[in-house]
């Protein structure tokens, strides 16, 4: 058997691998190190260490703490985790919501370095004066407050040095336990690590090119230029690159700060109504959204307006998503349980061993205890709550679009009710749902599908000849190929590869002994001690390999 950790191409790879294995035991995680790596003497020696230091904390917390220890790409993983309650409990969520991304700055110096290499120019050319100090720093960047040279305020965001190999090096190894808790540890299987670790590497490395956020807040800015309570920042591309993002600095107050706020006689239903509007506004009509809305992003201008930065994370609602979205939306209104179990199956939504039945009953039972409800009597949280416990029940996992789309209605809500104790956001989202749902059975929409769909038949139609001619000419030259793979066998041929070596050497140790005995009957050849040097030999060689064998079941545990 070829170990996993054997795969490892470089040092710094193995050592980095044994720093997650450490403080994985550490906090308690050995039960599936163990079982990803269970004939491993080096994971039997860390799991004896990790029971001298064993805690009694809850498993959420000793998670979030295990991630915290492992740094900045495993933080962004367990942030990213936080907004899939469709997948973790709630526990787990409200433990992961807190982690912090701030981390220790790094030196003035390397500013310096990072904006000679992408402009060729120091940052006192660059800028009319940028302050050394930065306002925050994370683990992707740090915010310097600088102002140009033609005197406007601005926001220069700086990559951190190196940690763009660093997050790679983290992807390859998560990249290697996704694979490894699949097919080691089957009850974890149904949440798709390395589909979930995909999308993850997807986000961190478009959130590492600066490029891509700052034409992400340029759509942002067209989406609003007509409305007058959303501010957002605007890019200074003749001062921004891969790496630096320069953009103008929103000067305004945390929208969870309510004693500033208040202090300045905001008006505070105001802005929870303008910030819920943006928030629909973005989904419902724009389909592109701010897909990490915490508070800490959020700003409140004069005026009651809302301000957004960090557009690292943004997500899209495709055709077909929102279409699957308006369907779920309009199937909730109609009460037609069986047609939202079927968008859920045409999106690739439902598990291989669901109960389709039991499904439609619970949720028949949701939409009934929610139908014909007052808007004032509907919490909007609890509804979501509800919903996604339903999702977990059934093993039902969201697209990555539409859990984000859920945790953003869940996170404004929530600010809003803070703002304001009678903000209902059920209320505020009832005329975009309505003008979505209606959006579907526009006839200008039908007839562009309808046109879409008659093209692609036309190009398959086109291309069916050639590739019949294709099928039947490799059928006549015995060139057509079946190709099957089989889905969970590999540990049972990995059994099989093992037992019959086991049972072939012993053979050969049978067979050293037997033919040692007989040599041993010869009165030929060197003898010691009257005995036949090459029996001897035999024996002792068969002695060592018989040992050896014992060993290596001994420490597989399965004797």
């Amino acid at each position: 058997m070829i170990h996993p950790l054997r795969t490892l191409r470089t040092y710094g790879r193995l050592k980095r691998y044994r720093e997650v294995a450490l403080i994985l035991l550490k906090y308690g995680f050995d039960d599936i190190s163990f079982r990803i790596f269970p004939e491993t003497s080096f994971w039997r020696s860390l799991r004896f260490r990790r029971r001298k230091r064993q805690s009694n904390i809850p498993t959420p917390r000793r998670l979030r703490l295990a991630l915290a220890d492992l740094g900045p790409t495993f933080v962004k993983l367990g942030q990213l985790l936080s907004t899939r309650p469709d997948i973790l409990p709630e526990e787990y969520i409200s433990e992961l919501e807190l982690l912090q991304d701030q981390v220790q700055a790094f030196p003035y110096e390397e500013v310096c370095r990072i904006c000679l290499d992408e402009f060729e120019k120091q940052p006192e050319d660059l800028f009319g004066s940028i302050d050394s100090t930065p306002l925050a720093s994370a683990s992707i960047a740090q915010v310097h407050r600088a102002v140009t040279n033609s005197g406007e305020v601005v926001a220069v965001k700086v990559q951190r040095p190196g940690i763009q190999r660093r997050i790679e090096a983290d992807l390859a190894i998560l990249d290697e336990l996704a694979g490894l808790l699949e097919r080691q540890v089957p009850e974890l299987r149904w949440f798709r690590p390395r589909e979930i670790l995909a999308q993850f590497a997807n986000s961190i490395r478009r959130e590492l090119d600066f490029v891509a956020e700052a034409q992400a807040l340029e759509r942002f800015r067209s989406n609003f230029a007509n409305d007058e309570t959303r501010v957002i920042p605007k890019v200074h591309w003749e001062l921004s690159s891969r790496r630096i993002l320069t953009t103008e600095f929103i000067d305004g107050v945390k929208v969870n700060n309510l004693e500033e706020l208040d202090a300045r006689g905001y008006d505070r239903k105001a802005i929870a109504r303008n910030g819920a509007r943006a928030v629909l506004r973005e989904v419902f009509e724009h389909r592109l959204f701010h897909a990490d809305p915490h508070p800490g992003n959020v700003f409140v201008l004069d005026g009651n307006v809302i301000a957004t930065v960090d557009f690292g994370i943004v997500g899209r609602l495709d055709e077909e998503t929102a279409e699957s979205l308006g369907g779920l939306l309009s199937a909730v209104v109609n009460r037609d349980a069986n047609a939202i179990a079927r968008i859920f199956k045409r999106m690739e939504m439902l598990p291989e061993d669901v109960d389709e039945p039991l499904l439609k009953f619970d949720i028949l039972e949701f939409v009934d205890r929610y139908h014909g409800l007052p808007l004032d009597r509907i919490d909007a949280e609890q509804l979501i709550r509800e919903s996604l416990r339903t999702l977990r029940r059934h093993r039902i996992i969201l697209p990555v679009n539409l859990a984000m789309v859920g945790r953003m209605l869940a996170i404004t809500s929530g600010v809003g009710r803070k703002l304001d104790p009678g903000f209902d956001i059920v209320a505020e989202a009832k005329p975009f749902v309505q003008s979505f749902i209606a959006r579907r059975f526009d006839p200008r929409r039908k007839v562009r599908n309808l046109v879409g769909s008659l093209q692609a038949y036309q190009e398959v139609l086109a291309a069916l000849p050639e590739d019949l001619e294709d099928i039947v000419a490799k059928v006549k030259k015995g060139k057509m190929v079946v190709s099957l793979h089989h889905e969970g066998l590999a540990h049972l041929t990995l059994e099989m590869d093992r037992s019959s070596n086991r049972l072939a050497f012993g053979m050969i140790i049978a067979a050293l002994i037997v033919g040692s005995s007989f040599v041993l009957q010869l009165d030929r050849g060197p003898m010691i001690f009257g005995f036949s040097a090459f029996g001897l030999a035999g024996f002792l060689i068969a002695g060592l390999l018989g040992l050896w064998l014992v060993l290596a079941i001994v420490r597989s545990g399965r004797i």
